[in-house]
């Protein structure tokens, strides 16, 4: 009888094992599949504000981005060497700035991600603030849904080599 229960005991113990394994693997997998879409959707805007930059003084394109919390910060540069120290009170207050490397940081590097951009780019700090800082992503995590930070973008021609991002609203 006690080695009966040994057997139960050390099933549920593998079980419980294989249980954790199994989890950790399937969340390292999703944080993976989160930084190669964020990817994707930098690559992207870059060549929107590339496509932009070719184009005529006032023509515009709207797109999306979508930024995860593993991204801590997206913005334009000139020192593509030294990442930011603090980025939440830019990104809470979308302070612009006017460079020519678009760059992207994920919160567990300390390295830049830089594209160089052809035109001067005005783009806001964006990133994914922490759940406390922002509602949507509170609101989000607790439907289950990802807690992605979205971005509706107009990029704007605004002289010959300066463009314009901007977050929310129509093209004219």
């Amino acid at each position: 009888m006690p080695e009966t229960w040994l057997y139960i005991a050390g099933g549920i113990f593998i079980a419980m094992l294989i249980f954790v394994i199994a989890y950790n693997l399937l969340t390292i997998h999703m944080i993976q599949a989160q930084k190669q879409n964020a990817l994707a959707d930098f690559n992207d805007l870059h060549t929107d504000i590339e496509t932009v930059c070719l184009q005529e003084i006032n023509n515009s394109m709207q797109t999306k981005i979508a930024i995860p919390p593993s991204v801590r910060v997206l913005y334009v540069t000139d020192d593509t060497k030294n990442p930011l120290p603090t980025v939440i009170e830019r990104i809470k207050n979308a302070e612009t700035n006017r460079e020519r490397n678009l760059c992207m940081q994920f919160i567990d590097e300390q390295i830049l991600r830089c594209k160089e951009l052809t035109c001067d780019t005005t783009l806001p700090y964006m990133g994914s603030l922490p759940e406390h800082m922002d509602i949507k992503i509170m609101v989000k995590k607790i439907l289950g849904e990802a807690p992605v930070k979205e971005y509706d973008l107009r990029i704007t021609k605004v002289l010959g080599d300066e463009v314009e991002v901007k977050i929310g609203g129509e093209i004219e």
